[in-house]
């Protein structure tokens, strides 16, 4: 299972607002400067949002493993899927749908606040795709270079491209979020027009879906739900948003948490579903739909709570700054403000690159195993065999230096300088002149030899008609916002599914990248 971040985890607001801030919006109700720079952030969504992180770099740190082959070659493994109890483990493991609820909850809101300022689908998606993209553009950079000095160095062809393949398996997540991110204005559009219709359709395409692959046999219409099944859960997180400005039910929350769980339990019963919740997540199937209905109940009855221990300093002014400094909720409430402040700057780059520290990690314990094979029983000290007692000792400093290796490494990335947006625009800019030159050539010739053919000079007015009528199509925000979303999902799917090594890859899924983000920064209104 895999996961990465579902809306950007710093304030993307901040930016847009600041934007939005100098431009005028005719017929806009004005909004004080100081509420702009200031967006509402709610702490338990956070907190809730970068535990779903830790808990996929754990999962992933926990299945990640190698054993020494023939000869002595370091072979990657996946550990604890066939364990006894890993079923059932992953139904708690299993936090994808809940993450996607939360991904729902901010698009709704984060749409809302644009739409309130008199932004537009081109102001959502500009701040969105910099935040998604320029991480993983990153990581795509920086690790397609290290393979290939790997590579260069002696490393086996083979473990490379397991590698590759390892490092990409994360940006899924990502694949499908751009997508959901730039339908986000029409899936709350039908969401806000009609609710029930909107969530019983997709909830019965997934059905359809489900059940033709049951009838068949044919395992792969399920990837059709790729297309049902994550919108399904974002619009949960709509009606999630909705319910926070009214009271808790806490019985019909309960009510319906119950039914939830007994339904997908009676199904996995029945052999509809498999009892192992990662095996239900590629393809997604209606599981996780109910699965998510169960966290999201969860989360209905315990967000209130929540978050009045995240922000227990602001609901104790009555007493006096020493005495609330002593006070344990404070302190607690301090704590976790600086871990979820430290989540949302760096959250994202921990999921990016958790994978390839543990690659770099798995590296190196093969290569110390291959040094001391000569002494007897000394390379299985550094790789015992997954499931001995010993493995299991050793899970604990495993998992401690992967995280903490991951945070290290994640608050480098995020210092790396990479080109802002206003240098982008500059670039597409340019680029867009050469082509808008070209093309002009290019109509100017075809008129002057058409010219010369009509007499009548009928040819080059309709040459030149059909130019002027292309131009400003080319140029629509929304065409070009279109453009640079299927860029960006083009160019993680290449990381994806082909991987970044050879470098070629690295320089194709790169250029997409890189192209997306010159075509949003370009998205910016004429003034």
């Amino acid at each position: 299972m895999t996961l990465t971040l579902n809306d950007p985890l710093p304030s993307d607001d901040h930016h847009e607002n600041t934007r939005l801030a100098g431009r005028t919006i005719p017929n806009a109700t004005p909004v004080p400067l100081r509420r702009q720079a200031k967006p509402h952030r709610d702490q338990a969504i956070d907190l809730l949002r970068f535990g779903c992180l830790v808990v996929v770099v754990v999962l992933h740190s926990l299945m990640s493993a190698a054993v020494l082959g023939p000869g002595g070659t370091v072979v990657p493994t996946v550990a604890l899927s066939g364990t006894q109890g890993f079923a059932a483990a992953s139904w708690f493991f299993q936090i994808m749908p809940l993450f996607f609820i939360i991904g729902g909850y901010a698009g709704i809101t984060g749409w809302r606040r644009t739409r309130a300022r008199g932004g537009t689908w081109t102001d959502y998606l500009r701040a969105r795709l910099r935040r998604l993209v320029v991480p993983v553009t990153v990581l795509i950079g920086l690790a397609g270079l290290g393979l290939s000095v790997a590579g260069e160095l002696g490393v086996s062809p083979d473990l490379l491209a397991e590698a590759s393949l390892r490092i990409g398996q994360p940006l899924w997540f990502l694949a499908v979020y751009v997508g959901l991110t730039a339908l986000v204005p029409v899936a709350v559009h039908f969401h806000e027009t009609a609710p029930r219709r909107s969530l019983a359709s997709l909830a019965g395409a997934v059905i359809v879906v489900d059940s033709l692959v049951a009838v068949t046999g044919v395992t792969g219409l399920g990837y059709l739900n790729f297309l049902l099944v994550w919108p399904l859960v974002q619009q949960l997180g709509f009606f999630y948003a909705d319910a926070l400005d009214r009271p808790v039910h806490r019985p019909i929350a309960w009510f319906v948490l119950v039914a939830a769980l007994l339904t997908l339990v009676g199904l996995v019963s029945a052999g509809v579903y498999s009892p192992n919740m990662l095996v239900n997540l590629n393809p997604p199937t209606g599981a996780l739909v109910l699965l998510g209905v169960v966290q999201m109940c969860g989360l209905r009855l315990g967000h209130a709570r929540l978050g009045r221990m995240l922000n227990a300093a602001d609901e104790t002014t009555s007493t006096s700054t020493g005495e609330a400094a002593l006070d344990p909720r404070v302190l607690r409430a301090q704590i976790w403000g600086r871990v979820i402040a430290w989540g949302n700057r760096y959250g994202m780059h921990v999921y990016l690159w958790h994978m390839s520290i543990v690659i770099v990690l798995i590296g190196g314990l093969g290569a110390l195993a291959q040094v001391v094979s000569l002494v007897p029983g000394a390379s299985e000290l550094v790789l015992p065999e997954i499931g001995s007692s010993w493995w299991w000792a050793t899970r604990l400093p495993w998992l401690i230096a992967v995280m903490v290796l991951s945070g290290l490494v994640a608050m480098a990335a995020e210092r790396i300088p990479f080109p802002s947006e206003q240098r982008l625009a500059a670039v597409g800019r340019v680029i867009a002149e050469i082509a808008r030159e070209v093309r002009g050539r290019e109509t100017h010739e075809q008129g002057s030899a058409a010219s010369h053919v009509d007499a009548d000079g009928v040819a080059p007015a309709v040459s030149r008609a059909g130019a002027d009528a292309v131009t400003p199509t080319l140029g629509h925000p929304r065409l070009r916002a279109a453009i640079a979303v299927g860029a960006a999902a083009a160019g993680i799917s290449v990381a994806l599914l082909v991987g970044i090594a050879p470098l070629i890859w690295t320089f194709v899924a790169f250029g997409l990248l890189l192209t997306s983000l010159t075509i949003s920064a370009g998205l910016t209104p004429r003034r």
